[in-house]
């Protein structure tokens, strides 16, 4: 299944707020200090603040990198291709990906994982003229 980010998060976000959830927002820096919050479900989406909070020094980081072109809404499908490049279409641009750096927690853009979407994409597209 495939979903927009912008469309259905913000969606869903309409619907909590509709039903009587409240969206708070605050910083933990323990987690003595989640098990003080009253609620009995918490969803985990620190993402690598998890390694800290939960003291967790098995916790494996993955950068990956994505590359937006201007939205084109003539595309109506998505491409996987080769090395975990893939193509998927969205209201808001074109997403290009993919990269999987093992070990890596930082969110710096490299200029080279770019240069490699874009150009595998180029190919990929290139070897479907014939």
């Amino acid at each position: 299944m495939l979903i927009e980010p912008a469309i259905y998060l913000n969606s869903l976000m309409r619907d909590y707020e509709l039903a009587g959830g409240k969206i708070v927002i605050r910083e933990f820096h323990s987690a003595k200090e989640l098990a003080s919050l009253r609620e009995t479900l918490i969803f985990n989406c620190t993402g690598l603040g998890a390694r800290t909070l939960f003291e967790d020094s098995e916790l494996m980081p993955i950068k990956g990198q994505l590359v937006f072109l201007l939205p084109q809404p003539e595309l109506d499908y998505m491409t996987i291709g080769p090395n975990g490049l893939y193509m998927f279409p969205r209201h808001d641009g074109v997403l290009l990906g993919g990269s999987f750096e093992r070990g890596i927690d930082n969110t710096d853009i490299d200029p080279a994982v770019t240069g490699r979407i874009l150009a595998g994409n180029a190919k990929l597209f290139g070897g479907m003229r014939g």
